[in-house]
């Protein structure tokens, strides 16, 4: 239980130890437990460090022990976990200690509590099975421990450093002898830049990089064995105030490594050629790039305006503040109906005709500003309830089609 290492070749310590004995010399039954709780101590040129964990079974309480001032405690707060699968190569979930002051926000409660995430799925767990490695099939690969009075000695506060020249700079383009027509894009001048509440128009465009496994159950029924992967493709975003409202300030492709399975072109517009540096007449960035311009709009706390943008943001894994969406297909939605199509909404309300042939981002974001322009129009003349009615009604009519121009 006691790991001595000589002070000048401990950079960082990263402990996987299955437990034989406790800090006091115990035996213990439960043999693949992390420690929860470390205590290092400094004598002369060597560390120790022992599992003050104090376990007496799966649902010990945590010993609290007095701490000689040589003596630093660590608590775990975080780890990492393979979960092995033989059919595929197997996946990563994290174990996360909430603090107190989580909770204290959201529920008003003064408590810490584990929490499992596996992909988008977060479910809070006990203790022990955020510490138990008892099966073969579940293996630690990163653990964290943190200080216990790191907060006492450093500032842990977050501050968002956001630079500005994500957005204002101009990229050229990947291949400027294909360079078509230029776009209606015009990058943010630097009097411009988003605040907090500003309205930005947003849409987003994805290729899909491996299709759907599924079978049938003998009773019918489809199961996923794994789900379709999406990549992000193209990102727009316009204006949606101002004296240029309207007028994009982005507009980029963005280059995959991997290859796609399908562009998903009738829904997407995206074309192979437009995805490929040597061949590409459009504005091309990596992947980062887009996440970075994505990233320093919400910091910026702008208000995002689109059309299922609370599923976009879910497929790029970007976490949104609520209050930070705007999602037409919410506004303009009944209780226990079915979701009506951006196209449909911009000629019951717009009188627009979109969409003709293919899905244009730009087209499609700045529809999404015009809309939410319609919405807060019938909301302050107290029409938007009786208005909705009459689109539920339209759509029946049509049967959820848009009538050709002209009819």
């Amino acid at each position: 239980n006691i790991i001595a290492v000589p002070v000048s070749k401990l950079l960082c310590v990263c402990v996987c130890v299955c437990l034989f004995r406790g800090p006091h010399g115990q035996q213990l039954m439960w043999k693949s437990w992390l420690p929860t709780s470390l205590k290092v101590s400094k004598k002369g040129a060597d560390l120790t460090v022992e599992d003050c964990s104090a376990y007496d079974g799966p649902h010990g309480a945590q010993v609290q022990s007095a701490s000689p001032s040589p003596d630093i405690y660590y608590d775990l707060v975080a780890s990492v976990a393979h979960i092995d699968d033989h059919d595929t190569a197997g996946a990563l979930v994290a174990h996360v200690k909430v603090a107190a002051s989580y909770h204290r926000k959201k529920e008003n409660t003064d408590h810490t509590q584990w929490y499992v995430f596996n992909d988008f799925a977060v479910s809070p767990v006990t203790q022990d099975s955020a510490v138990d490695y008892a099966d073969e099939w579940k293996v630690p690969c990163v653990l964290f421990y943190a200080r216990r009075d790191l907060d006492r000695l450093y500032d842990c506060s977050v501050h968002q450093r956001q630079d500005p020249n994500v957005l204002v700079a101009a990229l050229p383009r990947a291949n400027p002898l294909l360079m078509q027509v230029a776009p209606p894009v015009r990058v943010l001048q630097v009097d411009e830049l988003p605040h907090r509440r500003a309205l930005v128009g947003l849409d987003t465009e994805f290729v899909i990089l491996n299709n759907e496994e599924a079978e049938l159950d003998m009773d019918g029924t489809k199961t996923t064995i794994k789900p379709s992967c999406l990549s992000l493709a193209r990102i727009t975003a316009v204006r949606g105030s101002g004296k240029s409202a309207g007028v994009p300030f982005i507009d980029d492709h963005i280059m995959t490594t991997e290859p796609v399975v399908d562009y998903l072109t009738k829904y997407s517009g995206i074309k192979p050629a437009d995805l490929e540096p040597t061949v590409s007449t459009k504005h091309l960035v990596t992947l980062k790039q887009a996440y970075r311009k994505l990233k320093f709009l919400v910091d910026c706390g702008v208000i995002f305006v689109g059309h299922g943008l609370k599923k976009d943001f879910r497929v790029i894994n970007m976490l949104v503040p609520s209050d930070q969406i705007l999602d037409t297909v919410e506004l303009f939605h009944l209780p226990n109906q079915r979701y009506v199509s951006l196209k449909f909404l911009a000629w019951f309300f717009l009188d627009k005709h979109i969409q003709s042939v293919v899905h244009d981002s730009i087209e499609d974001a700045l529809t999404a500003v015009m809309l939410y322009r319609r919405y807060m129009q019938l909301r302050r003349q107290n029409q938007l309830s009786e208005a909705i009615k009459r689109l539920y009604d339209a759509g029946r009519q049509h049967n959820w089609r848009v009538p050709a121009s002209g009819t």
